[in-house]
């Protein structure tokens, strides 16, 4: 941006700065319950559009440098350092902006969002980042084998019950119309299976424990079933026993005793699988 561009910016903001401390000073108390009502509604479409020009001031600074060149690892480590929020409302904006802000094509070309009707409403502000997270949730459940056109309608249509949905009343929305996607599609193959596949260990919380959440392929769903048959049984793999039981049969008494939960049988049986991988050598 040229002197004079960068001058405007710096003029704009000084405007903004010194209206957002004018009406922060404002007295409302004297408001009808119907005005206050319509400023409410007001200043929330002003901070949806606030969304949109934070999405084109990263894509700015995106396309000039790298986050290394800045001393960071990733954009959301920028963001994370630079605005000291968490992590996840770091890497929450870095996502919105890839898909709804402006784009540089190989040649310098602007490109226009990756999501238009649901950058355009959001500039609007008549979605929140909320209704973008439900969008982008469909968007990644969505089968590979969906074409284009029924990609941009499905945009176009929870864009459109966005505009007057909450956000639970949205993802309703979506989870039928993935449903009804689905249902009018071909089956699933092993290429569209394997792509959801993944597992994820959260954070460990203050007391060591970790929750763990996914999804598994048929294949590797196989494999633990009969893991579990075997490892998960009532008595089996049980460390509440003085010696527990992990291999062969256990005993009548050691069965009767177990009152763990299924989850906890299965989680016990996947901690001995691992300490027997662990044990064996093959780790190295």
């Amino acid at each position: 941006m040229d002197i004079a561009g960068s001058a405007l910016v710096e003029e704009a903001y000084a405007d903004l700065d010194a209206d957002a401390a004018r009406v922060a000073d404002l007295d409302y108390s004297g408001l009808s319950v119907p005005e206050l009502l319509a400023l409410q509604s007001r200043r929330e479409r002003l901070k949806c559009a606030a969304e949109a020009v934070d999405h084109r001031i990263l894509a700015a600074l995106v396309a000039q440098t790298s986050p290394k060149d800045i001393g960071a690892k990733n954009w959301p480590d920028v963001l994370r350092i630079r605005l000291h929020i968490s992590g996840k409302e770091a890497r929450r904006r870095v996502r919105d902006m890839e898909h709804l802000g402006t784009r540089v094509g190989l040649t310098g070309e602007p490109l226009p969002p990756r999501w238009e009707e649901a950058a355009r409403a959001q500039a609007a502000g008549a979605i929140n980042p909320e209704h973008v997270e439900v969008i982008g949730n469909f968007m990644a459940n969505m089968p590979a084998w969906v074409d284009p056109v029924t990609t941009t309608q499905s945009e176009q249509t929870l864009v459109a019950r966005a505009r007057h949905q909450t956000p639970e009343e949205l993802r309703a929305a979506a989870n039928k119309l993935l449903y009804e996607l689905d249902q009018d599609g071909p089956e699933p193959d092993d290429t569209e299976r394997d792509r959801k596949r993944g597992i994820t260990h959260g954070r460990q919380r203050s007391d060591g424990t970790s929750e763990v959440s996914g999804t598994m392929t048929p294949e590797a769903r196989a494999y633990w079933d009969a893991i579990y048959d075997k490892y998960a049984a009532p008595g089996m793999c049980n460390p509440a026993d003085e010696t527990p039981c992990y291999s062969g049969t256990p005993t009548a008494e050691q069965i009767a005793n177990d009152t763990r939960t299924l989850a906890q049988r299965q989680h016990d049986a996947q901690m001995w699988v691992a300490r027997m991988a662990l044990t064996s050598g093959m780790l190295g």
